[in-house]
């Protein structure tokens, strides 16, 4: 980012690192009373107590907190704060450990994201083994043209590719290789975001970002990010991660086959269908319901059109998916609704003999569904064909 000021969220989070991640109030107080300075000077003249400032900084950027802080800190006991660390705590309390956002989204069969990273040493030569990033996929080559963050690793080693490489191209392309990585189970975009949430000094996003692909960024925002991405109440499960990465890949290599064999059971099916809600459908249709326009991301579902059971070729296809209510989504299942070619919905006959749920339909009778931005996941019109027909 670009030449972030440094506040007293910053200045919290480095002492706590710098403490092992954690620190009683009275000493942390002690430890930045002489920084608070700039942007808290109205709190100091209202209360004229640093102290009731730094208290007020801690449990605005607390666990819990829903007033738009960061999450960053969690209250130990009655004096004592910690940081909240949901994954890397060991890197992350290595004083040696920097951070980044590392850019990804054009593979030019270079990268593999979770396991390849390539670069340029003349454009930017800071990254080392042992730190963590995150990744981000410009808005430009988005799938629905809002650039997000959606995983984060570690530089486990660098080397230099030889000029067979695929990673090579030019003198001074480098490599990392990542590990301990991990796939966000809540992708962040744009819309969930403001630019003085990543640092920013600007009021938008124009040239927020490294036009080279590597940004360096203070552990604060590091932390915002990968709280953010991972959930409140994160528990880290190496084979739903591991599902996850992998279904990430199929989507890059438009490889939208799952086989039986990956979905033994009610939970291996759940967690793939899981990201194909969570990173797919719901990211492609702006999380709104495509027919009712309904937001409340609890009352969305991931409609397959292609029945899940019949078609192990498409489970994951982005074409076969479409954002749903959970009413809605019961009535496109049970083909009490259909799409027709000119994405318009339609209502069975039988549908009107029940009033009530007529009367709820009615409204979006003929009406054109809302679709993604970008026309290469529109639901393919073959596969609303065969819906419509199953029982017709």
């Amino acid at each position: 980012m670009k030449n972030p000021m440094t506040t007293t969220r910053d200045n919290l989070v480095d002492i706590l690192r710098e403490n092992g991640g954690s620190e009683n109030f009275d000493e942390i107080y002690r430890k930045i009373e002489p920084t608070i300075k700039g942007e808290e000077d109205i709190f100091k003249l209202k209360f004229d107590s640093t102290k009731i400032i730094l208290n007020n900084v801690l449990k605005n950027n607390s666990k819990g907190n829903t007033l738009g802080g960061h999450h960053l800190f969690h209250k130990f006991n009655e004096n004592k704060w910690e940081l909240l660390i949901n994954f890397y705590k060991e890197e992350i309390l290595n004083t040696d450990t920097n951070f980044y956002l590392l850019t990804t989204g054009r593979y030019e069969h270079r990268d593999i994201d979770y396991e390849i990273y390539t670069w340029n040493t003349h454009r930017n030569n800071k990254l080392r083994v042992g730190d963590l990033f995150i990744y981000r996929v410009p808005k430009k080559v988005s799938h629905n043209k809002q650039f997000y963050f959606f995983g984060a690793g570690k530089i486990e080693s660098i080397f230099y590719p030889d000029k067979n490489d695929p990673q090579f191209q030019n003198e001074g392309d480098i490599c990392a290789r990542i590990s301990n990585s991990i796939h966000f189970e809540n992708p962040i975009y744009e819309s969930d975001l403001n630019p003085t949430d990543l640092r920013s000094s600007r009021e938008n996003w124009a040239y927020a970002f490294d036009q080279y692909g590597i940004d360096e960024i203070k552990l604060s925002t590091f932390l915002f990010l990968l709280n953010k991405g991972t959930g409140e109440d994160f528990i880290y499960e190496k084979d739903d991660n591991e599902i996850k990465t992998k279904a990430h890949q199929k989507i890059i290599n438009k490889d939208f086959s799952v086989p039986d064999s990956e979905v033994k059971t009610s939970s291996s099916r759940g967690k793939w269908q899981n990201y194909f809600r969570n990173s797919i459908i719901l990211p492609n249709y702006q999380f709104k319901c495509a027919i009712t326009g309904i937001t409340t991301k609890s009352l969305l579902t991931a409609a397959h059109i292609l029945r899940w059971a019949d078609h192990k070729d498409k489970r994951i296809d982005p074409q076969n998916g479409i954002c749903l209510s959970k009413l809605v989504d019961q009535c496109f299942e049970n083909n009490l609704i259909f799409i027709d070619d000119n994405y318009r919905l339609q209502i069975r006959e039988e549908t009107k003999k029940d009033k009530n749920l007529f009367e709820e339909l009615r409204k979006y009778e003929g009406e054109r569904i809302s679709l993604p931005k970008n026309k290469e996941f529109y639901p393919n019109k073959n596969y609303l064909k065969i819906h419509r027909e199953s029982q017709s």
